[in-house]
């Protein structure tokens, strides 16, 4: 049965998967990549969280049990410091979900989901967190940076409008890590370049423009989420643009899943439109490539939203270039653990995560890079990268700077 990623948006209350989580009966398929597409059974494990810790309460069938203890009482439990290191190590990749809805009609990921809000509601941010949050209501961004450099990137790129000034078709809305992480930059440089190559009518927000709200949800703030993008909503409906485009899946997830049906504006990730622009001969590619390739399916892109084939058809046009697959991959790829706020509060989950996944691409691929389309698996992977002392070195970069390469821009 295929997964069907519109069930990553519905999330319910946490006494809504009561029921859900008396269904479980632990048959261990959050545990592991979906048999009829596993290949070997050394990449077959599916979950970091439960894979590093070994327990049950790592898996999704634990998150159904701490459900149930929590919405009925038995057995009685209360959230401790070890019970939220439980939930909150968990990066929310939905993987659990993707062979557990299909197969079970059950959604351990969403549950997680409802059940990190939940503790939120009860006990507050975690301490770690809350960094991260004051900075995205102080500054409009999770790094602490002032506003006033948020558009520094764009500097010296023509074909770029400053829609505070004038109209344009489209909103390229870059996200908080392409505007101040010096070196994830080049992923909105080149996506801006790119798309003015192929002629496209867009502009940016500049200093304006204030953080989606996406490190907030993730962490299960919803409230100061709800309440932090009311001004985002107001800005953006009075733009008249056609769409939002965004380069950041984290972006992408929190602008298409919460922002989308309040604006009534298309969001669309800049690799599906990149994708269009490709099929309709907007883009010349000019320059070889001469890499070989393999590619990272980031979770908020893949199993949130379905967007598999897009990366891979701009991949499989780069001149000279070589693509190899790696046995996890689409909606069974493997979690690089840099999201919902594990990358914060538990930074060595995360390089190890990242770490497993890299060894994965050695082993399984010829690949010199692997490739990504958001710009923290960028950051996790590399981070990773360059603390592995042995094996092949592995580049990591995202696909608009081979784009880009190709196009001589």
């Amino acid at each position: 049965m295929a997964v069907d990623a519109e069930i990553y948006k519905n999330i319910r209350g946490l006494t809504d998967y009561r029921n859900e989580a008396w269904k479980c009966v632990r048959c261990g398929m959050c545990r592991i990549v979906n048999p009829e597409k596993l290949s070997s059974h050394r990449w077959s494990a599916s979950c970091p969280r439960g894979d590093r810790f070994k327990f049950e309460a790592y898996y999704g069938s634990g998150t159904h049990e701490i459900v149930r203890a929590l919405t009925t009482g038995e057995p009685e439990i209360e959230i401790t410091e070890r019970l939220k290191q439980i939930v909150f190590s968990c990066a929310a990749c939905g993987h659990c979900q993707a062979n557990c809805n299909p197969m079970k009609e059950l959604e351990p990921a969403n549950a997680q989901v409802a059940l990190r809000e939940y503790i939120v509601r009860e006990t507050g941010i975690l301490p770690a967190h809350l960094p991260l949050v004051r900075s995205i209501q102080d500054y409009d961004n999770p790094w602490q940076q002032p506003r006033s450099q948020r558009p520094r990137w764009s500097r010296g790129i023509e074909g770029i409008k400053d829609l505070n000034k004038e109209k344009a078709e489209y909103l390229f809305f870059p996200g908080c890590t392409a505007c101040y992480d010096p070196e994830i930059r080049g992923v909105a440089v080149n996506t801006a370049r790119i798309l003015a190559s192929a002629g496209v009518d867009f502009g940016i927000l500049g200093k304006t423009e204030r953080c989606c709200g996406s490190t907030m949800l993730r962490i299960g703030a919803r409230e100061a989420f709800e309440e932090y993008i009311q001004p985002n909503l107001e800005t953006l409906a009075g733009l008249g643009v056609k769409g939002i485009l965004t380069s950041c899946a984290g972006c992408f997830s929190t602008l298409k899943g919460e922002y989308d049906e309040r604006l009534d504006i298309e969001v669309i990730h800049t690799v599906s439109f990149i994708e269009s622009l490709v099929k309709e001969g907007r883009i010349e590619m000019r320059r070889e490539v001469p890499a070989r390739l393999t590619f990272h399916d980031p979770c908020h892109t893949g199993r949130y939203f379905g967007i598999y084939d897009a990366p891979r058809t701009i991949i499989s046009a780069l001149p000279d270039a070589t693509f190899e697959e790696m046995e996890r991959i689409r909606e069974y790829s493997w979690c690089c653990a840099a999201g919902g706020g594990v990358r914060t509060a538990y930074p060595e989950q995360a390089l190890w995560s990242a770490g497993r996944r890299l060894e994965e691409a050695r082993e399984v691929t010829s690949a010199e890079v692997v490739v990504s389309i958001c710009p923290f698996c960028e950051q996790n992977l590399g981070n990773a990268a360059k603390q592995e002392g042995e094996g092949r070195p592995l580049e990591v970069v995202d696909l608009t700077a081979l784009l880009a390469r190709a196009m001589g821009v």
